[in-house]
């Protein structure tokens, strides 16, 4: 009976665990990963230890440590010769709008994090619901406003002319406020943390062929692609 219980148990957890990683971010789920291998492998160094087979288990990762070495070194380097790999996606978040972009369709999506329509997806709002969106964010964030109006000249080009007035000038984009983080710089050019400096650079190669502004893009989101590659290079 304990055993059924402890399986039930660990089912569900497994199913818990399972759903929290489909929604996840890659780099939260990359932490937890971690985070469970570090659990994993000292749960594994203590039970030999106890049955004292600790020394030839050092031993054997001692003699096959050089091969996962040279292994390593060589799946870097078809990584490098291949350059970004399909199924990318970059993240941009700012206060009130988290936005994904895939690298391979150049398709944009977004969520509202607050405000009237929070936890909605941009996708579902009505084309009068963005723009009451965008007014509002003009007033109360300038850097989501100008996130909404790269995803708004994505999706729909006319809709400056649809808006009229004041709602569809153009404004000028808000700088960087400079603390954008590795971690974020990361997420914004699709990438895992600990990337080569030559994904780095295939990276923001891709994505400035998709979001130049002379190519239609945005000028806000460049900047930000590059900014991200300057933080990551040390430039």
């Amino acid at each position: 009976m304990p055993w059924f219980l402890l399986g039930i148990l660990l089912l569900f957890g497994g199913l818990l665990l399972t759903r929290w990683f489909v929604q996840a971010t890659p780099a939260q789920a990359a932490t937890v990963l971690r985070v469970l291998a570090l659990i994993v492998g000292g749960s594994v160094v203590l039970v030999l230890a106890v049955t004292g087979r600790l020394a030839y288990a050092t031993m054997l990762v001692g003699a096959l440590l050089p091969l996962f070495l040279r292994l390593r070194n060589l799946r870097q380097m078809w990584r490098n010769a291949t350059g970004p790999s399909s199924g990318q996606r970059s993240e941009v978040s700012t206060r009130c709008l988290r936005m994904t972009l895939d690298h391979d369709t150049g398709a944009m999506s977004g969520t509202v994090l607050e405000g009237e329509y929070r936890g909605r997806s941009l996708e579902e709002l009505t084309e009068a619901e963005q723009i009451d969106l965008l007014h509002a964010l003009r007033v109360e964030d300038a850097e989501s406003a100008a996130l909404l109006e790269a995803y708004l000249d994505r999706i729909r080009p006319e809709w400056r002319q649809a808006a009229g007035g004041t709602g569809g000038e153009s404004r000028e984009r808000p700088a960087s406020d400079g603390t954008m983080t590795r971690e974020e710089a990361f997420r914004i050019l699709g990438l895992e943390p600990g990337a080569s400096p030559e994904q780095i650079k295939a990276a923001h190669r891709a994505l400035m062929q998709r979001l130049h502004p002379d190519r239609g893009g945005s000028t806000w989101l460049a900047a930000r692609v590059n900014e991200a590659k300057a933080l990551l290079l040390g430039g």
